[in-house]
C-alpha cells in the first residue's frame, strides 16, 4: 500500500511539473496486487482514474474506472490467488484480452507497470509510440521496462520515472515505522501518509535538481543516478573516506 501511495505521489509531482493533474487522468497499471492496489486507491482518491490492469492471463479495460468496490474486489482477487484479471471482467461486465498487455493497446495518459521484472519490452515500447496514447511513463515495480525499452522510448522524447525513486515510498514507511519503534511513538495513519508525501515530494525535488544542474534537464533516470551519487559522495566526505 505505501509503494503505491508513494508512487502516486511522485506521479502527482511529475504531472504538476509538465502543467497537469491526477485529476483527470487516466492510467493504465500492470498486476492487481498490493502495489496496483495501492495506485488505484490513491489515483482514485486524488480523482484520476484507473482504467486498465494486468494478471498473467491478460488485461481488463474498465473505461469508467477502477473505484469503490472495484477496488474492495481487487483484494477479494489478491486474495483468491486464483490469479486470475479475468474475474474482474467477468464481474463487471468488461473487456478482457486474454494473454495481452495492456501496453499500447489501452488508451490510458499515464502508463505505470506495477508487477514484474521486464515486462515492458522493445516491442511494447513501439507500439506504445505508434499508438500514441501516452508519453509519460512512471515505473512502480522493480525493473519493469527493458534497457532496449528505455532508450527507444527516450528517443522518441518520452518522460520516463525510475522505479528506483518511484516505488521508494515502500521502503520509506519501513523506515518511519522503525523510527515509531526506536522512540515509542504511535502515529495514525493519516500521519504517516502525510510524511510519505513529503518524502515523494522531497524525492522528485532532488532528482529534478539534479538532472538540471548537470545539464540533463527532465531526464528523471539521470537525475536519480545523480541525485544518489551526490548523496554517497558527500555521507563520504563527512566521514573523512574521501
Amino acid at each position: 500500500q505505501a509503494t503505491g501511495f508513494g508512487a502516486v505521489y511522485f506521479a502527482e509531482q511529475l504531472l504538476r511539473s509538465l502543467g497537469r493533474d491526477v485529476k483527470g487522468t487516466t492510467f493504465s497499471l500492470s498486476g492487481f496486487g498490493n502495489v496496483s492496489w495501492g495506485v488505484a486507491c490513491k489515483v482514485a482518491e486524488l480523482g484520476g482514474k484507473v482504467v486498465a490492469i494486468s494478471g498473467p492471463d491478460g488485461y481488463i479495460y474498465d473505461p469508467d474506472g477502477i473505484t469503490g468496490d472495484k477496488l474492495d474486489y481487487m483484494v477479494e482477487m489478491r486474495n483468491s490467488r486464483r490469479d486470475r484479471v479475468q474475474d474482474y471482467a467477468d464481474k463487471y461486465g468488461v473487456e478482457f484480452h486474454a494473454g495481452e498487455k495492456p501496453w499500447g493497446r489501452v488508451k490510458a495518459d499515464v502508463y505505470m507497470p506495477c508487477a514484474t521484472q521486464n515486462d515492458i519490452r522493445l516491442e511494447d515500447a513501439k507500439r506504445m509510440v505508434e499508438e500514441g496514447h501516452s508519453t509519460t511513463l512512471i515505473e512502480v515495480a522493480n525493473m519493469p521496462t527493458t534497457l532496449e525499452a528505455i532508450d527507444y522510448l527516450k528517443e522518441q522524447k518520452w518522460v520516463i520515472a525510475p522505479s528506483k525513486a518511484v516505488n521508494a515510498g515502500g521502503v520509506a514507511v519501513s523506515a518511519l515505522e522503525m523510527s515509531q519503534n526506536a522512540q515509542k511513538l504511535a502515529w495514525t495513519a493519516e500521519e504517516v501518509d502525510a510524511k510519505l508525501h513529503v518524502i515523494m515530494n522531497n524525492i522528485f525535488t532532488s532528482i529534478s535538481e539534479a538532472a538540471e544542474k548537470y545539464g540533463m534537464a527532465g531526464d528523471l533516470i539521470a537525475g536519480a543516478n545523480l541525485a544518489a551519487a551526490e548523496r554517497i559522495i558527500v555521507a563520504m566526505e563527512e566521514q573523512g573516506i574521501v
